[in-house]
């Protein structure tokens, strides 16, 4: 029998902690980027830090990758992009908001 605890553990607050060597493959879910898409929300008394790797796919010739970390407090945020790497255009634009205590990341298209 497999045993997945070799693989998982409880994090904090209930979150899934990966021990070291795990990796996720995924696909999906996809949003459609209008303007001001929130692609995350959540309250700073749950979290004060996120990282994101954000995969932008638009056509055969037009795709992107994002990596980027945000912090935020009840009255401020703050967006890092680290890492960006596409086909010669920025595809998207991202933001970082924060109202009533709750952080928010925004991605509009970049023209």
């Amino acid at each position: 029998m497999f045993d997945v605890s070799r693989l998982f553990g409880k994090g904090d607050k209930n979150t899934l902690l990966m021990k070291n060597g795990l990796n996720f493959s995924y696909s999906g879910p996809y949003t459609v980027v209008e303007e001001e898409v929130v692609l995350d929300q959540w309250h700073v008394n749950t979290f004060c830090t996120a990282e994101y790797t954000i995969s932008v796919d638009y056509d055969t010739n037009n795709k992107e990758i994002i990596r980027c970390l945000m912090v935020a407090s009840p009255e401020n945020s703050s967006l890092t992009i680290y890492g960006r790497s596409n086909l010669g255009n920025d595809l998207v634009k991202l933001t970082s908001a924060v109202t009533n205590s709750y952080v928010q990341l925004k991605i509009d298209p970049a023209n």
